[in-house]
């Protein structure tokens, strides 16, 4: 793995010089595989099969190799028996990623994959943008090295986020480009540093905050670096990011599980409240065993309402 570590200058400009450029090596990547293109990419499986990940090996969240079956059935096992999945959200999901992959397309007609980064969070969105976008160059037989991930590091981030940002640099074999600071200040020493990249990817919803009038490729504001923002995933919703995740057996965050549904930092996000369980929901029988804990929260799929998604977000202080 090879990773750009540089610290912002806003940080530290009174303690030292921003530090210099440090290269790490980057593991071996295996040969990508010649794929055999069809007119319509269908990666929807049947309820009855069980799809194989890109993943060259499936991991737990706590990095313990496992069996990619035993991998989904952990993960994604209760959500299919409690959240069923119909055939018209099989036949949506297919259709957003055939944009998807067209976006793509027609995002290499305009930029040499050289010019392009995509910005990688650690949160379900971007897992998803990370998941298409590494199917999309595999099929096109790109390297997934060739466009590299840029992930903002904070003194006050999860722990399960950095170890999931990690973990998805190795399993997709992609080369971290990581700074500390701002988004902004971020860009503006990457622009610095790396003055080839013309174009960065975002797993931006527009349901998120001032992204409600993004188009789906928009310059940065004026007093930004001068940047193309691709953002594939704008019409997606809450609910078709769960959809994919599940139908692709796609690793996430372990957080999540434990009822996050919009993960910012730890000074600023809690559980959200609208999945904490019940006493009711947890009466079990006391003859048997309960694994339903009061005190718990359901996982992120299991919120209905989906304008609910940052109830879990705290207010700025």
């Amino acid at each position: 793995m090879r990773a750009w570590l540089v610290t912002s200058s806003f940080l530290l400009a009174r303690v030292r010089p921003r530090p210099r450029l440090l290269i790490r090596p980057l593991s071996t990547m295996n040969e990508c595989r010649q794929i055999t293109k069809t007119a319509n990419c269908n990666i929807i499986p049947t309820k009855a099969a069980i799809i194989k990940h890109l993943f060259v090996d499936k991991r737990s969240m706590s990095g313990r190799t496992e069996d990619p079956e035993d991998v989904v059935a952990t993960q994604n096992q209760d959500a299919l028996v409690s959240w069923e999945i119909t055939q018209e959200d099989r036949q949506a999901i297919q259709e957003r990623q055939r944009k998807a992959f067209a976006f793509f397309t027609e995002t290499l007609q305009i930029y040499g994959v050289e010019e392009l980064i995509f910005c990688f969070n650690g949160g379900k969105d971007c897992t998803v943008l990370l998941d298409l976008l590494m199917r999309y160059l595999r099929q096109e037989n790109i390297s997934s090295g060739d466009i590299p991930m840029l992930y903002i590091k904070s003194g006050d981030s999860f722990a399960e986020i950095d170890d999931f940002v990690e973990q998805c640099v190795r399993n997709y074999h992609v080369e971290l480009v990581e700074y500390e600071g701002s988004l902004k200040e971020a860009l503006t020493h990457m622009a610095e540093d790396m003055p080839r990249i013309k174009a960065v990817f975002v797993g931006s919803r527009d349901t998120d905050p001032y992204c409600q009038h993004l188009a789906p490729m928009q310059p940065t504001d004026n007093d930004w670096p001068p940047m193309m923002r691709l953002n594939p995933l704008l019409q997606w919703t809450y609910h078709d990011v769960w959809h994919y995740i599940h139908l692709n057996s796609v690793p996430y965050c372990s957080l999540y599980d434990r009822g996050y549904t919009s993960i910012g930092n730890r000074s600023n996000t809690i559980p959200n409240p609208h999945l904490r369980n019940t006493d009711s929901e947890c009466d079990c029988d006391p003859d048997s065993a309960c694994s339903c804990d009061p005190h718990g929260y359901k996982p992120a799929w299991k919120l209905e309402d989906p304008t609910l998604e940052r109830a879990g977000r705290l207010p700025r202080k």
